[in-house]
This record gives structure tokens, sequence and C-alpha cells, in this order.
């Protein structure tokens, strides 16, 4: 599972951001949807914060605490082809992943 951080505009313009929880195999497709324009989050993962404007400070805390989430280390994933190479290497650094068994 992946934690996300999207940011966009909600129907007035105003900025919005959550942090969806990702499963890898639905990574592509949530890249995908969010590039064609208007998109749901919850269609592709489950929302785990949302709000207005950008992270106030305790729900970064929050995110880094129970999630593990690193905004130093954030990754932008510029396309679909970004998604699939980091569900890769995500797949291949897991060694309990089954394709690793030998």
């Amino acid at each position: 599972v992946f934690i996300l951080l999207v940011r966009g505009e909600d129907p007035n313009g105003k900025g919005i951001y959550a942090y969806v929880a990702v499963r890898a195999d639905k990574l592509e497709e949530f890249m995908t949807a969010q590039k064609e324009g208007t998109f749901y989050p919850e269609d592709y993962g489950v929302i785990v914060e949302s709000g207005e404007g950008e992270p106030a400070p305790d729900v970064r805390a929050r995110m880094e605490k129970e999630y593990g989430f690193n905004h130093e280390a954030m990754v932008d994933i510029p396309d679909v082809k970004g998604a699939g190479d980091l569900k890769v290497d995500i797949v291949r650094s897991d060694p309990k992943h089954p394709s690793n068994k030998q």
C-alpha cells in the first residue's frame, strides 16, 4: 500500500489535499485517472485524511507517526509509467513478496 499526498482544487477553485492509501495493484489506474482530470480518489483507495489548503502541522505529524509518511522524502510520480516503475521497485525490494521467493 502506498500513501499518496494528492493536491488539487475543489469545484470553486479552492486548494484541497488528501492523503490516499492506494494498493500497489491500483497505482497505475489511480495515476491514469488523476491525469485525465476530475476523478474521485476514493474510487482507487482509502482517504485517510483530507482538507482545504495544505496539511496543517498536526496533520503532517499524525501522518508521519501513524503511517510512516515522510514529507521530506516525497517522490513526485510524474505519470503512469513512473507509477509502474515505482511499483516494480517496491516489489523487488520486498523480500516477503511472493515473486521474490526461491
